[in-house]
């Protein structure tokens, strides 16, 4: 993959109807970058229409529904790649400059699955694209049609989390990520499932860590 370009083809971002003004914010960060996206309707707990782990509570549910439904979309229309967002997300100011960085390891790697712009842990060494394993968050990542339609795949039986079934998918090889990240959540509880204050004091303490300041993120 030599380029990227998102736009409301591709570009999904999961938010609920009765929470305009998430939407309204995302928007105004997509436009920041020039980019286009779609709203995605997030599914709700009465909305479901999988079969899921019993232990999931409906918030995780419906959370998980909402990506099935867009890994579904994927497939169904042949996407080559797709950046899938949620409503509380903060780009770092350079992560398209940083994305294109990936663009050799993409290229050599034509089973390539998922790029993920945040995950659960800091990676090292820092500032370098690496392939991941046990990375959990599903805030903000790029999947391909492969990586979509082997998701399914996997989980045709059963589904879960949305971010345990991603580190599914990463242990095949070919799924990768970045440190410092180049999303970020707010912080605030997120409407579908994910972005939770003390996941954003985590955060900051890494950030910290790395002597790289949230100033960064738009």
């Amino acid at each position: 993959m030599s380029y990227y370009n998102f736009n409301k083809d591709n570009t999904f971002c999961i938010s609920l109807e009765s929470a305009p003004e998430r939407w309204e914010r995302m928007n105004r960060r997509f436009k920041y970058f020039n980019m286009e996206a779609t709203r995605w309707t997030a599914s709700t707990p009465n909305t479901l229409t999988d079969s899921f782990y019993h232990y999931l509570n409906p918030g995780q549910r419906a959370c998980a529904q909402s990506h099935i439904n867009i890994w579904r979309h994927i497939v169904k229309n042949n996407i080559h790649y797709s950046l899938i967002i949620e409503d509380d997300a903060r780009f770092d100011k350079q992560w398209k400059e940083k994305l294109s960085e990936i663009t050799h390891l993409i290229d050599a790697d034509q089973e390539w699955e998922a790029i993920f712009l945040n995950v659960s842990e800091p990676m090292h060494p820092q500032n370098t694209w690496m392939k991941v394993q046990e990375q959990y968050l599903t805030g903000a990542y790029i999947l391909s049609y492969n990586g979509a339609k082997h998701l399914l795949e996997i989980f045709k039986d059963g589904y879960a989390a949305s971010d345990w079934m991603t580190t599914r998918l990463q242990t095949y090889g070919h799924s990768y990520s970045y440190f410092p990240w180049l999303v970020i959540q707010e912080g605030n509880e997120s409407t579908i499932g994910s972005g939770y204050e003390e996941d954003h004091k985590k955060v900051i303490r890494c950030l910290n860590e790395a002597n790289y300041s949230i100033e960064e993120y738009i």
